[in-house]
């Protein structure tokens, strides 16, 4: 949805078209890999990239997913061969997510792909305008964290 020329959309609609736009491209994007996964597994993907190995529960804190959800995605990223659950070593109840060589594999494409729709996304900045774009949404976002 794009609102008129004439009409300049508000803040987070804005930020809500921008978003949906990338979602929309990378999902694309990654349809050519014919694996079935969309935007949810990238994150899952990148996050477990920096942070695994992880409880399930660790996982959909950072990304922000209720645990059912996060439960779906492992499940699908299993099946592929992209994570192992493991039996956490200080915890005799909880699982850990291991991200597999195959996983990792996996992300390094998928962050080509993701870099590539950034790229593309940015394409009519300059670097200077790129930089202050993410320097004031950077602002935005830190103006909104609680303390």
């Amino acid at each position: 949805m794009i609102c008129p020329a004439t009409t300049p959309p508000s803040f987070g609609l804005l930020l809500r078209q921008v978003r949906d736009g990338l979602v929309r491209q990378l999902d694309a994007s990654m349809a050519e890999e014919d694996l079935g996964i969309g935007f949810t597994h990238y994150i899952g993907l990148k996050v477990l990239s920096n942070m695994a190995p992880c409880t399930a529960n660790e996982l959909a804190q950072a990304i922000d997913q209720v645990p059912s959800a996060v439960t779906r995605l492992l499940d699908k990223l299993e099946a592929l061969g992209c994570v192992r659950r493991e039996p956490h070593a200080q915890d005799r109840r909880a699982l850990q997510i291991v991200l597999t060589d195959e996983g990792r594999a996996l992300w390094a494409r998928l962050k080509l792909r993701g870099d590539a729709v950034m790229d593309y996304a940015l394409r009519d900045l300059s670097t200077d305008e790129r930089s202050q774009l993410l320097s004031l949404l950077t602002r935005i976002r830190d103006s909104l964290t609680t303390p």
